[in-house]
């Protein structure tokens, strides 16, 4: 690897055998002669790796440090140990298990090593700081301007690049391996057999080499994580003036989406190291935002190819530091094409069945995000396929429990702040979007579809549930419910009458269904509210009758409704004052009044 001094990441395996790294399929010095001398080779070639990870745990980032002006004649990471690396990998699937073993962990022990030697830059960090010192007076960074040198981070790539094909090797032969025992134990099914004492042996060797490669691959994920770990807290320290090498630093997620795409299930998560695979993605995303667009493209191609991978991407959106992530994701589906009649027709609706329970996966972790982009999402609703409708009723769904208990939070904090309002103008805006997101809801049960049109009636039924009903929606929903169970579909209908019982299991009238109570209770309201009308209101009353009354025209009809216009003006006044400004004692009791009378109207109304 003579002439360049980096180490830039190659596109494969093979480009490492030409410039400007050089390097042979075999040493000069490989025996090859019998399988004797090849695997006392392969030996020798881990001995070498294995003496430079004691010297780097030895002598940590000081291996790396050469004066100005001279030579580094002794590097680390020379050729020889390049060579030995590139040998071992690129034939690791023909090693024998014991080699290979060993090849694994002094791969991993190199790559922890160079990430606690970024970690722990120690006397090498104190010396090069003391230096700058004196040399600017007056100066500013110290440590926090020292950068290691560019032989630490050759080497740093270099292992980490060798780590990653190792894994890539691995996850494609398991991935390999698992098609080919589906296609097998599918023909097979219908054999019998007799040998069975070689079937169990044959067993036991299966799950020895299965206990090994599971171990190997927790291993190589760990040093994997440690290394996106190290890259992201110390970039500053790794990179001069923090630009980050985005081939190097990306690697860890290249073998993280393989990673995902293994982890099917809660046993395949824990054996892919799935957790893990995560926490690398969210390191990258957070140490190197260059690299977001290409992670959302990745994601996105996930989402669109795998039926498992929804939640995990749901989970790594809470893991990310902030909303970047999550944004971006929802803008890419957004501009998602799900019209009809192109040639890939079949592939495309797949996707977007993959696709959409991202949406609602999304919201029931992190509803405020899906709220504050969900003007990229409801165009969807105007689209073709019903799943894609349906997440987002869904999502709409977990966004309105959310919001309710929002609420219910801010009114106790206002009640418990003397009277001073806080932040009133948000909870007004937070009841309008509620507002909002009830009527598409409500909407969405007259759907085309019968699926989305029973995805809504379901949401609205775990919406009264939890007591996330507004006593303003209740009729509505009731109205809505009964005549769902009209609908053609026996799922709508089935939904429907889930809906009905649930509004009268929790509705809010104190489970008492007799109307006559609440009637008399609305008259006694009213009359009260009628007495103790606000004086200006009750002035522009008195002279609307007096007209009406002198006019002959006029008759019993026309003073009736004069009565009852000035009694919502009297209810609209105290509603608005509320928002405004400070109540007397007067204006609080008028107000609760009217509380009450539009809760005794909605209770007369649900039970008659």
């Amino acid at each position: 690897m003579s002439g360049s001094p980096t180490f830039p990441i190659p596109a494969s395996l093979q480009e490492l055998e030409s410039a400007p790294y050089n390097l042979l399929p075999y040493p000069n010095d490989f025996e090859d002669d019998d399988e004797a001398a090849r695997a006392e080779s392969f030996h020798k070639l881990i001995r070498v790796v294995e003496a430079g990870n004691r010297s780097l745990i030895s002598n940590g980032l000081g291996l790396f440090e050469v004066p100005d002006g001279e030579e580094d004649l002794d590097a680390w990471n020379d050729t020889g140990r390049i060579q030995a690396l590139y040998t071992l990998v690129r034939k690791s699937d023909s090693l024998a298990p014991a080699t290979r073993t060993r090849l694994v962990k002094a791969l991993c022990d190199a790559v922890h090593g160079l990430s606690e030697a970024l970690a722990n830059p120690g006397a090498v960090m104190a010396s090069q700081t003391q230096q700058s010192n004196d040399g600017e007076e007056g100066g500013v960074g110290g440590a926090n301007s020292f950068v290691v040198s560019q032989s630490f981070r050759d080497a740093m790539a270099c292992h980490i690049y060798m780590l990653f094909t190792v894994m890539f090797l691995t996850e494609s032969k398991e991935k390999l391996g698992k098609s080919l025992n589906a296609g097998t134990s599918s023909s097979s099914s219908g054999r019998g057999g007799s040998k069975s004492k070689s079937k169990s042996s044959k067993s036991k060797g299966q799950n020895t080499e299965v206990e090994d490669l599971a171990a190997s691959r927790a291993a190589c994920a760990e040093a994997m994580h440690h290394a996106s770990l190290a890259m992201s807290e110390h970039k500053s320290r790794l990179w001069r003036r923090g630009v980050v090498d985005e081939a190097v630093v990306g690697l860890p997620c290249r073998i993280a989406y393989q990673m995902l795409e293994s982890s099917t299930g809660v046993i395949a998560r824990k054996a892919s190291s799935g957790d893990a695979a995560l926490q690398m993605i969210a390191a990258t995303v957070d140490s190197a935002p260059c690299l977001l667009n290409t992670v959302v493209a990745a994601l996105v191609d996930l989402l669109h190819t795998y039926d498992h991978i929804a939640p995990l991407v749901a989970e790594l959106c809470c893991i990310v530091n902030g909303q970047v992530l999550a944004t971006e994701l929802l803008r890419e589906i957004g501009r998602l094409d799900t019209t009809e009649g192109s040639n890939d027709t079949g592939n495309k609706a797949s996707g977007i069945k993959n696709i959409a329970p991202f949406i609602s996966e999304l919201a029931a972790v992190r509803p405020r995000v899906v709220l504050s982009n969900i003007s990229l999402l409801l165009p969807h609703l105007d689209s073709e396929p019903y799943i894609m409708r349906s997440a987002i009723v869904n999502s709409i769904g977990h966004i309105l429990v959310r919001e309710d208990q929002t609420l219910m939070e801010n009114k106790d904090d206002e009640e418990g702040s003397d009277g001073e309002s806080k932040d009133e103008r948000h909870v007004v805006n937070m009841a309008k979007t509620r507002t909002s997101l009830f009527d598409i809801l409500c909407d969405r049960t007259c759907d085309i579809t019968s699926f989305t049109r029973g995805a809504a009636l379901k949401v609205l039924n775990d919406l009264t549930e939890k007591q996330s009903l507004p006593l303003d929606r209740i009729m509505p929903v009731t109205a809505i419910a009964i005549d769902r169970l009209q609908d053609k579909a026996v799922m709508v209908r089935r939904y429907a009458m889930q809906l009905l019982t649930s509004l009268l299991e929790n509705n809010p009238f104190m489970g008492m269904l007799n109307p006559e109570p609440y009637r008399e209770k609305v008259r006694e309201l009213e009359a009260y509210l009628k007495c103790n009308i606000p004086e200006e209101i009750l002035k522009a009353r008195d002279t609307a009758l007096e007209e009406a009354k002198n006019d002959e025209s006029q008759g019993e009809r026309e003073l009736h409704e004069i009565e009852s216009a000035a009694l919502a003006a009297a209810i609209a006044d105290a509603e608005a004052k509320k928002e405004e400004e400070a109540l007397s004692e007067a204006e609080s009791t008028f107000l609760a009044k009217v509380r009450a009378l539009k809760f005794a109207s909605q209770a007369l109304a649900f039970t008659e």
